[in-house]
């Protein structure tokens, strides 16, 4: 029991830190875990023997890179990322624009792959392992048009629907509406529901017999994404999606 009990706190302080913006001091470690300082000082000093975490000069503390290098060598041996990459680095080059592929994680979805393009003066907050909330990113929509009525509700039930933007979807009959357009459609937009500036059109990989975890995304500022571009976009979208599932289901 003692054991799980000090893994249990080494990964709430793992989490912790994975979270601050900078380094942070021990008694904060202390105090935002719920430890006595004795005890956060001594799984801290493991973890930096460990090398997931460093003690800096001015004896404040930060996560290494070794999670990342973890994550990514995972990432990286996922067939579906394996597969896909070329597609989506051929999609993004032909039309300059930013690609990003997710993946279902709960009522989320993960940021497991990412091609920039940079586009204007905008920068876009996405980055690999970011995690959102797929009521409000058309790469979430699209995964959720897959699903069935009952299970599209009850995954926003459970989500914490947040107006992040003016555009954020915030109620069940707002979302319905998009979801049956996407379904018809076959691909999602997301205007500014996540980001200011950014617009995004997506959609999800897999067959309708299985479930659809994955989605795929091509992001760009506003002013870029007008209707027509809108229009010469989705085919290729679409014709991205039919070579990865056909690589996917068929070899």
């Amino acid at each position: 029991m003692n054991e799980i009990q000090s893994v249990s706190r080494a990964f709430a302080i793992i989490e912790y830190l994975s979270m601050a913006e900078k380094t942070v001091a021990l008694k904060s470690i202390a105090s935002a875990c719920e430890l006595p300082p004795p005890t956060a000082h001594r799984i801290l000093n493991t973890l930096c023997s460990l090398g997931y975490v460093v003690h800096e000069e001015n004896g404040q503390y930060r996560l290494s890179l070794k999670l990342f290098e973890i994550s990514s060598r995972a990432v990286s041996r996922s067939s579906l990322i394996s597969i896909a990459k070329p597609y989506l680095d051929a999609l993004s080059e032909r039309l300059g624009e930013s690609i990003h592929l997710v993946v279902r994680d709960g009522t989320d979805i993960i940021y497991v792959y990412k091609v920039t393009h940079a586009v204007g003066s905008i920068q876009m907050a996405s980055r690999i392992g970011m995690r959102l909330p797929m009521y409000c990113v058309a790469v979430g929509k699209a995964i959720m048009a897959a699903m069935s009525d009952p299970e599209i509700a009850a995954v926003f039930q459970a989500s914490n629907i947040v107006a992040v933007t003016p555009k954020t979807i915030t109620t069940l009959p707002e979302l319905m509406d998009q979801i049956s357009q996407i379904r018809r459609q076959g691909y999602a937009i997301d205007d500014e529901e996540n980001e200011i500036g950014v617009k995004c059109i997506a959609t999800a990989l897999g067959r309708s017999e299985d479930s659809v975890s994955y989605a795929f995304s091509v992001s760009s500022i506003k002013q870029r994404m007008t209707e027509q571009r809108i229009m010469e976009i989705a085919p290729l979208l679409l014709e991205t999606k039919k070579q990865i599932e056909r690589q996917l289901f068929f070899n």
